[in-house]
């Protein structure tokens, strides 16, 4: 992770993943008007809200 030179208090984080998943995140995305940033930070900050945990199997 790196510091953010845009935004004092926020970092970059960049992952990798299954093609499949990332064409689905770029196609929610799209449909929604935002970025694919944008869009997992949504997701992200819901599932962090619930409270919910994962499991390995998840």
């Amino acid at each position: 992770m790196a510091t953010n030179p845009i935004g004092k208090g926020t970092k970059t984080i960049g992952i990798n993943m299954n093609k499949k998943m990332a064409d689905e995140l770029e196609k929610r995305a799209s449909s929604m008007h935002i970025s694919k940033s944008k869009y997992c930070k949504i997701i992200l900050q819901q599932w962090i809200d619930s409270g919910k945990k994962l499991t390995l199997s998840e």
